[in-house]
């Protein structure tokens, strides 16, 4: 992906896992302290795609830099650490990317993060990053034949009112197989995400059994365009 990300938190707990995960997906991750001196006193973020930084507050320093860095087409991420609607908004209008309610999970914010910093891949490999990052195997076929069929549903989702009709067939012509092999081997990936706690994850708890593959392409597209 060849993007580059500095992260104003340098703790074990939060910056650290955060850059190693980042890295982990192809994105150059960079970690220093969190100081609001360090932050302003380090702009202009020149060969950053986007920076990461955590506060209570809307520090008039930081707004400003929200929206000069901004402005320059440079995303900014911001976790806060108040529920405040008033400071969420004031970080919103100063053109902040995406601002994250902390305490919010490690993998939500990577995810986020990624999928925004990866806009000019295409929708297949945007949807192999997310599903990766949220656990699925990657090692198994059904990995990219499910990205690819949530991929043609998202681009016309009145495909899955009619179960799946033509789905198999259009995939498995992309990876020049047969569409039985496609529909035994996402039904092969539901059974390891089933295990491995993936589906949890991606369904936020709401189907523990094993999925059919309507079920499971339903709740890719369903979960990745709310990210």
């Amino acid at each position: 992906m060849q993007k580059n990300l500095l992260i104003f938190d340098n703790s074990p707990s939060i910056g650290r896992i955060i850059a190693r995960r980042c890295v982990s997906a192809g994105l150059s991750a960079e970690c220093c302290r969190p100081s609001v001196q360090l932050i302003t006193g380090r702009a202009p973020f020149t060969g950053y795609d986007g920076i990461l930084l955590f506060t209570y507050r809307a520090d008039e320093r930081l707004l400003e830099l929200v929206r000069r860095e901004s402005e320059s087409g440079r995303a900014v991420f911001i976790g806060l650490y108040t529920p405040s609607a008033a400071v969420r908004s004031r970080f919103r209008r100063a053109g902040a990317a995406k601002i994250f309610i902390m305490p919010c999970s490690l993998p939500d914010i990577c995810v986020s993060i990624l999928l925004h910093l990866s806009r000019g891949c295409s929708p297949a490999e945007r949807i192999e990053l997310f599903l990766e990052e949220t656990g699925f195997p990657g090692r198994l076929s059904g990995f990219h034949y499910l990205a690819k069929a949530a991929e043609l549903c998202m681009a016309a989702p009145q495909r899955l009112w009619g179960g799946m009709g033509g789905i198999y067939e259009e995939t498995a012509e992309s990876f020049s197989t047969s569409p039985k092999l496609v529909e035994r081997a996402m039904r092969n990936l539901s059974s390891h995400i089933t295990e491995n706690g993936a589906l949890t994850r991606l369904t936020e708890g709401r189907l523990a059994e094993k999925p059919t593959n309507t079920e499971l392409i339903c709740a890719v597209c369903d979960m990745f365009s709310r990210l």
